[in-house]
């Protein structure tokens, strides 16, 4: 008889927890490089290209030309025009190498690269404003160049002497009288270092890499405003000891950590996303003003001196995002150039507003506004319009510097920043009307760029309910009781919200009349976020959310932390990963700010939908918003989350959830505080211990418990039933990312894809942006500016050099040589044009080529196949069009061997 036992039951899944002797135990280096961003191949596109700064100083890298790095800083206003390209094509073998691999290390802040022997590592100085790139593995007998280089329309003074070459101009804005501007200055560690001037626009180093084969290129890019370029160059390049390695480890240790884990990967990707938000924020939010217009970070440009927007200005509802994200992770000292560009320009914007509004006193702030201090807003004095009666940026202002200094303690910002938002809640008192229904109204104003000519905006009530007894408590300690009577008595007298029906629900109006809508805002949610003046518990803050007008269509849109505040978990998750789908078009992690876009077609890296996804995050993870402080209020429950978030007091608040569960909650108090603490697990009972194991709240079912905190203590909060001992320690850890990361059509770093094709047969002169040459192939790009690829052509093109077309140039009907070209030997030249032009557009100079029987289909358009035998030397050929303000898709060039 054969007996069979029954298999011992499997162990319980061990319970694991990083918080150990008070504090969420992490591998920083580990953790962070998780999210590192992985090139399997080369970034041989522009709209490819890793950021890297120092705050002031960004440069945009990738592999055109063997290798490409932008360099842009903050303050050459008022175009910001870039400081120049660094091209090197000697690390074009690298670039092209079977092995090839890269990686955005973005705890180091460098980008380090290698393959074929060599490496790469490229950063910014987080100490100087020096780009840095260092080579190994060179032939240390093949001379090697690197150019800076402009472009047409630029006008700069050069110079090459003593291993050192720069270009330099400066920029003088009429309309404030400034001189901004920036040199850049070249030169090598190597052999043989020789500079020298190529042209008005391009200068050259003439070096051999180090016997061992290094080699070390570094370029200063210091702000200019004019003077002997040579000296100034010389000193742009002198190197002092370095510490970026220790400032980029130091920035990393202080921020509150955050991984994510999910079965489909949505959660490591979206954690990514935070990461590089944190990333972005210590590589440009370190100068005198914000590093982003309009929503653009362009010290991260690669894109010439082409962006969106007026890159002179700034509008605060941009801005917004990223102070808050700050905040709850830890790094509100980014917030810097925020305040300072507001508060430098105080006196200016008082002008302003007696200036531009009409009965008004104290200080508006302008939702849009220059560089200078001159704005497009706070303006009653000519017709409503998209910005110019914006009110809420000032009373957004004032909160922002209440909650930096209620999360950090800057009591000196807010003794600084007084008289600014004493000016704000005078300029609001001003405004104000009293009515016959005895409410004061606020009227002719805008609820945001929605509404142009309204009253009573529910952005601007609840303005008025948060920063009016704020600014009466801070007016009575600076001795302003007047003020404070007066601030305290106009709250009492603000008229109720509007209700109307939507959807078949009563919800929040956006204002108190009715106007047409001119931008795809929800002005009635704002009430909720950044207010707070509604929670979860608001059935008709509830439906307000579900029938709001615009649900995420641009990505200002704070809908995550709207659906975190109102407890929709799902709604958290859904809207972060639609939001990923509509607006992270390109690879390194930047967006652009409206649907339907293409990467190739745009000129702007965007950085505030990282903003809303870091806020919103954060906001599911921990809230503190009313004064209660909510653990997982509503984090999605197939996201396994460990994770810290900064809030109010200098608390730091720590915990992991496991299919939407809290394991422990930590406390590293900031403050001495009492603290409110919502059960995290509501109707058990919870105990709460100090980081001697001593018991400071006894066991209790309570919904909140109240927590003396003392300034440096730690605390655990703890389930009687699993306390903390019953936990094994697992610190929190990670691997370097090991390969793109991919979220449905979208990718987090750099595929491998065809380089641009070398050829001994031709090369392309003019215009620049045609000089890469293609491999025709079916899937072969067409165009450098439409991502339209080629599905079928004859065989005698296959493999062939193919010049890609420009489409924005597709009604171009001059110059003349519009592609100019060098032909070494003798060749066929083909052309493939629209069809659409026949008899139309087409120019005069097709006529100088053969009609042929066959055609290239594209996932565009099926073009016409043309053809004409050239010698050696130099051909240009014409504009696409031949009839002005007429044309189609452009037309596409093959060059094949006769």
């Amino acid at each position: 008889m054969t007996l069979f036992s029954l298999p011992a039951a499997p162990p319980a899944e061990a319970l694991t927890t990083a918080w150990h002797d008070g504090a969420l135990r992490t591998d920083t280096a580990g953790l962070v490089s998780r999210s590192d961003l992985v090139q399997e191949g080369p970034a041989w596109r522009a709209y490819q290209a890793m950021p890297l700064g120092n705050g002031v100083l960004g440069a945009a890298v990738w592999a055109e030309k063997g290798y490409s790095a932008q360099l842009n800083r903050v303050d050459t206003f008022p175009d910001l025009k870039s400081a120049g390209r660094l091209v090197v094509p000697g690390l074009d073998p690298l670039m092209r190498a079977s092995d090839y691999s890269g990686r955005l290390a973005l705890y180091d802040g460098q980008l380090v690269q290698s393959g074929g022997g060599m490496t790469a590592r490229s950063y910014v100085r987080a100490d100087a404003d020096q780009f840095v790139l260092e080579v190994t593995g060179a032939d240390p007998s093949r001379v090697q160049t690197a150019d800076l280089k402009l472009w047409s329309g630029r006008t700069p003074a050069v110079s090459a002497a003593g291993g050192v070459a720069a270009v330099a101009e400066t920029f003088h804005d009429a309309a404030s009288g400034s001189i901004t501007g920036a040199v850049a200055a070249l030169t090598a560690q190597a052999q043989g270092v020789t500079a020298s001037v190529v042209d008005p626009l391009t200068v050259r180093l003439t070096f051999r890499p180090r016997a061992d084969g290094s080699y070390r290129i570094v370029v200063g890019v210091p702000s200019y405003r004019g003077g002997e370029l040579r000296t100034a160059a010389r000193r742009a390049v002198v190197e002092s000891p370095s510490h970026h390695l220790q400032w980029w480890h130091s920035f990393w240790a202080k921020t509150a950590p955050m991984r994510i884990t999910s079965a489909d990967g949505s959660g490591e990707y979206v954690e990514n996303l935070r990461t590089f938000q944190l990333y972005t924020m210590a590589a440009s939010m370190r100068g005198d003003v914000p590093s982003t217009h309009g929503a653009v970070v362009r010290m991260f440009s690669s894109s010439e001196d082409q962006a969106d927007w007026a890159q002179d200005s700034y509008w605060h509802f941009n801005l917004r995002e990223s102070v808050a994200a700050n905040r709850g992770a830890g790094i509100a000292e980014f917030n810097a150039p925020y305040f300072k560009f507001y508060l430098d320009r105080a006196e200016l914007m008082r002008e302003w507003t007696r200036t531009h509004w009409i009965g008004g006193e104290g200080l508006c702030v302008p939702e849009f506004m220059r560089y200078d201090g001159t704005g497009d807003g706070c303006d009653n004095t000519q017709e409503p319009s998209w910005t110019r009666r914006i009110l809420t940026s000032g009373p957004e202002l004032v909160n922002n510097i209440w909650e930096q200094y209620r999360y950090t303690g800057d009591k000196a910002l807010l003794n600084r920043t007084y008289p600014l938002m004493r000016d704000v809640a005078r300029f609001y008192l001003s405004a104000l009307t009293p009515g016959a229904d005895g409410y004061l109204h606020l009227e002719h104003v805008n609820a945001l760029e929605v509404q142009w000519d309204t009253s009573d905006p529910v952005p601007d009530l609840a303005a008025m309910q948060v920063i009016f007894p704020m600014v009466a408590d801070l007016a009575t300690s600076h001795g302003d009781a007047a003020l404070a009577s007066q601030l305290r008595a106009a709250v009492g007298k603000l008229p109720p919200y509007r209700t109307v029906q939507r959807g078949g629900e009563d919800v929040l109006a956006w204002s108190g009349t009715d106007e047409e809508a001119h931008n795809t805002q929800n002005p009635e949610m704002e009430a909720l976020w950044p207010w707070g003046v509604f929670d979860k518990d608001s059935a008709l803050m509830q439906a307000t959310y579900r029938q709001r007008v615009y649900p995420q269509d641009k990505d200002w849109g704070m809908d995550t932390t709207w659906a975190a505040r109102l407890g929709q978990a799902d709604e958290v998750k859904r809207l972060l990963l639609k939001g990923i789908a509509d607006f992270q078009i390109y690879p390194n992690g930047f967006t652009v700010h409206r649907t339907g876009q293409e990467a190739v077609r745009n000129h702007s890296f965007y950085n505030e939908w990282g903003g809303v996804v870091t806020t919103g995050l954060q906001e599911a993870l921990v809230q503190s918003y009313d004064g209660v402080v909510r653990v997982a209020p509503a984090w999605p429950k197939d996201w396994d989350v460990s994770g810290s978030v900064q809030i109010e007091g200098g608390h730091r608040i720590s915990t992991e959830v496991h299919d939407g569960v809290p394991n422990v909650v930590g406390i590293q108090a900031g403050s001495r505080d009492t603290l409110k603490v919502a059960n995290p697990w509501p109707g058990q009972s919870i105990r709460v211990l100090d980081s001697h194991g001593r018991t400071v709240v006894a066991s209790t079912k309570a919904d909140v418990v109240m927590l003396a905190t003392t300034a440096g203590a730690s605390y655990t909060v703890e389930r009687v039933a699993v306390p903390l001992s019953s936990f094994d320690f697992a610190p929190l850890t990670g691997q370097p990312a090991g390969a793109v990361k991919t979220l449905g059509n979208r990718v987090l770093g750099i595929t491998r894809s065809e380089p641009p094709l070398v050829s001994d047969l031709v090369s392309v002169q003019w215009p620049e942006k045609l000089t890469n040459l293609v491999k025709a192939q079916t899937g072969a790009p067409t165009y450098v500016d439409r991502s339209y690829t080629i599905t079928d052509l004859p065989d005698e093109l296959n493999g062939q050099a193919l010049i890609q077309g420009a489409n924005d140039d597709s009604k171009a009907t001059a110059p003349a040589d519009y592609l100019t070209m060098d032909v070494t030997r003798p060749a066929t030249v083909y052309v493939a044009f629209d069809p659409r032009g026949e008899n139309v557009w087409w120019p005069d100079w097709l006529s100088t080529f053969t009609r042929t029987n066959e055609t290239v289909g594209t996932t565009d358009q099926r073009l016409i196949l043309f053809k004409r035998d050239t010698p050696p030397g130099t051909l240009p050929l014409g504009p696409n069009s031949g009839v002005p303000d007429k044309g189609n898709s452009t037309y596409i060039t093959f060059v094949v061997p006769r």
